[in-house]
């Protein structure tokens, strides 16, 4: 949907009152659009859960828990809530959800985030990391106040990175707007082993989102050997992967919940086969699998930590408080 950000009105609240705080003050004409998140997280890439590599690079990517992502580019807008006239739906049926909770604007100068509702605010929760770095404290979350009658709504300005954004319930039940920018996010990227030479078109070509589910699962995989350089320890099956892709993001209660319940085990078990099919064929692509024989999942957890697509540093995001919330937001999606 094409607009002009000229005519969009103008909210009259700015940057936050300090770093952190969260509180926003008004602002003079110079800063027309509402509250600036500086330097708000490292850059990301938008590759998502199979989506080719490259595909729509400029992409800003929007996900919610129920329908595909979207893409959105420069004058496109989005409105998310519980409906039923929004662009993105949140779940009809929750009344402590606003019909209009919020809306995405992509401009020039990054992504506004505007909150429409009345009656609840909005918080914009970003964060950083990088592997193998020292995990950083979780960002204080930007707040958004309700919209009052007679007053433009508050904003606030993305410039690049990620962030999840709803009202407090729905990151505290992890039913948030997941909202990615484009670009150079500290992504993964393969590169030869020790003795092959030079990094090569086709093997530096396979790239995973840390914050997709399909990273998750190829982490998880691996665990095991990253951990232990003998290579000796059992590799997790596809059924023991969900599970524990779910304790080490916290959400020890939805664990429980698929160990019990048989539709729920399948469901997930099916989510992750998806994913490492998709990194199978990833692999494939790139001549990097035994042409002949059987392809397990112990030949692709080899294959990605041979190649130094995965290593130890990895495994430093289990410590990342935002990564974390952004994986359990992504895993609790997808078994609504």
């Amino acid at each position: 949907m094409e607009i002009n950000a000229e005519a969009l009105p103008r909210p009259a609240f700015g940057v936050p009152d300090g770093p952190g705080s969260g509180m926003l003050v008004p602002t003079g004409p110079d800063e027309p659009w509402g509250a600036t998140v500086d330097d708000a997280f490292d850059d990301v890439d938008v590759d998502l859960d199979g989506a080719d590599d490259g595909a729509d690079d400029d992409a800003v990517v929007v996900s919610g828990p129920l329908g595909p992502p979207r893409r959105l580019g420069p004058g496109d807008r989005l409105v998310f809530g519980r409906g039923p006239d929004v662009d993105l739906p949140l779940g009809p049926d929750d009344r402590w959800i606003s019909r209009r909770v919020g809306e995405i604007i992509v401009a020039v100068d990054g992504v506004r985030v505007v909150n429409l509702s009345r009656k609840y605010a909005l918080v914009v929760q970003s964060g950083d990391y990088a592997p193998g770095a020292a995990a950083p404290a979780l960002r204080e979350p930007v707040t958004l106040r309700a919209r009052m009658p007679q007053d433009p709504a508050e904003a606030c300005l993305l410039t690049a990175g990620s962030a999840l954004v709803g009202s407090a319930l729905m990151l505290r039940e992890r039913r948030a707007v997941h909202l990615r920018l484009p670009g150079a996010m500290p992504d993964v990227t393969a590169v030869p082993p020790a003795g092959t030479g030079g990094k090569t078109s086709t093997v530096a070509g396979i790239t995973m989102n840390p914050e997709s589910r399909e990273f998750m699962v190829a982490l998880q995989l691996c665990v095991p050997w990253l951990r232990d350089s003998a290579w000796v320890d059992p590799l997790p099956s596809e059924p023991e992967i969900g599970p524990l892709v779910l304790e080490s993001v916290g959400e020890d209660y939805l664990a429980r919940r698929v160990r019990a319940d048989p539709q729920l085990r399948e469901r997930l078990r099916r989510k992750v086969r998806d994913h490492l099919k998709a990194l199978r064929k990833k692999l494939e692509a790139r001549a990097l699998l035994p042409a002949e024989g059987p392809v397990g999942n112990t030949v692709i957890a080899s294959t990605i930590i041979r190649h130094d697509i995965l290593g130890r540093r990895h495994l430093d995001l289990f410590e990342n408080d935002y990564w974390k919330q952004v994986q359990a937001n992504q895993w609790a999606q997808c078994l609504e």
